[in-house]
């Protein structure tokens, strides 16, 4: 088991590992005053592991319900968040009590924003089930939801007063979304660890890795809370990346859109003289070792055509995450034009 302390949002600490879980009513029973938590989560998480939660809630004396929401990227929008909002009232929640989000990304997103902005504030507990919640989304406060084609375009920073990583739960996964999650594992051996491009290969991500990942996350967001400098190294891959989700009407998931844009990003590097030779093949044979398709060029074009609406962009360039090598990242601010002019 681990434990990753930040210092951020008045201090968290992210336990990881096999079992964690276990500790989430003792830890609820610790940081919420009141007796009463909505377990908010989506329908494409399994049963058990719902039920595993609320037991373990009500055994610590809360009044613990299920607001199980839709899943899939398409349902994260404020129509979500208001069911959420109907449910907490209807209960009667104040803001001695508390909402915990059980699932990857689109509830933990979801839950999160509502914790946030009900009340002006519940206190929040993540318990993510998904790679690519336990590796990077779980951390750094940032929730929200899409708005018409702009992917978190809605959204506040918030930390949870805890997270509760069970790396058991990856065990549940489908096949595919455990191969499209290995995209942020393989984006954090790209901008920070190579040796996890080295290791990279089929299977569950093991307890030991996540917890590298969620260090290299750390770091980042402690240095640059508010998304407005050295943090943005973290968003390799996902300029690109979400252009591929929303051509593709969010049928391309995320973590196998981040794999896309990886690879582009390098070769747009590449073509700037920026990204050196042989960085190209480390990512991409990362990427096959995972089982994730590395056809980027085939959906490129119709991505092209959303970069100017990226968040990162100051309406006349975007910040942009190249890598000179494994390990070492560029930020350039270029103009959407002229992403275009050397991608096609």
């Amino acid at each position: 088991m681990y434990n990753l302390c930040f210092s951020l949002g008045g201090g968290c600490t992210a336990m990881i590992g096999s079992g964690a879980v276990s500790a989430l009513g003792s830890c609820a029973k610790d940081l919420i005053p009141g007796r009463r938590l909505a377990l908010v989560t989506d329908d494409g998480v399994p049963q058990q592991h719902v039920e595993k939660c609320l037991g373990l809630l009500r055994g610590a004396s809360f009044s613990a319900e299920a607001v199980v929401i839709a899943s899939g990227e398409t349902n994260k929008n404020l129509a979500a968040v208001e069911g959420v909002y109907s449910a907490l009232y209807e209960a009667g929640f104040t803001r001695e009590d508390g909402v915990a989000g059980l699932g990857g990304g689109v509830a933990l997103d979801i839950a999160g924003f509502a914790a946030a902005t009900y009340l002006r504030g519940l206190r929040f507990i993540s318990v993510p089930t998904t790679i690519i919640a336990q590796v990077d989304s779980a951390y750094g406060g940032k929730t929200g939801v899409d708005f018409k084609e702009g992917k978190n375009y809605v959204g506040l920073f918030s930390h949870p007063k805890a997270i509760v990583c069970d790396s058991d739960m990856l065990l549940t996964l489908p096949e595919r979304e455990r191969v499209c999650g290995m995209g942020e594992v393989i984006k954090y051996g790209a901008i920070a660890d190579p040796s996890i491009l080295a290791q990279a290969g089929g299977g569950i991500p093991g307890e030991k890795t996540v917890f590298r990942c969620a260090s290299i996350k750390k770091r980042f967001v402690e240095a640059d809370e508010f998304d407005t400098g050295v943090r943005r190294v973290l968003n390799f891959g996902h300029t690109f990346g979400h252009a591929y989700e929303a051509s593709s009407g969010y049928s391309v998931s995320h973590g196998q859109a981040v794999a896309y844009g990886m690879l582009a990003a390098i070769r747009l590097g590449e073509r700037l003289g920026v990204t050196r030779p042989g960085t190209y093949t480390a990512v991409y044979e990362a990427c096959e070792a995972c089982g994730l398709d590395t056809d980027w060029e085939s959906g490129s074009r119709a991505a092209l055509e959303l970069i100017s609406k990226d968040k990162k962009s100051d309406g006349n360039r975007i910040d942009m995450v190249l890598l000179e090598r494994p390990g070492r990242p560029v930020r350039m601010k270029l103009a959407p034009e002229d992403i275009r002019a050397r991608m096609i």
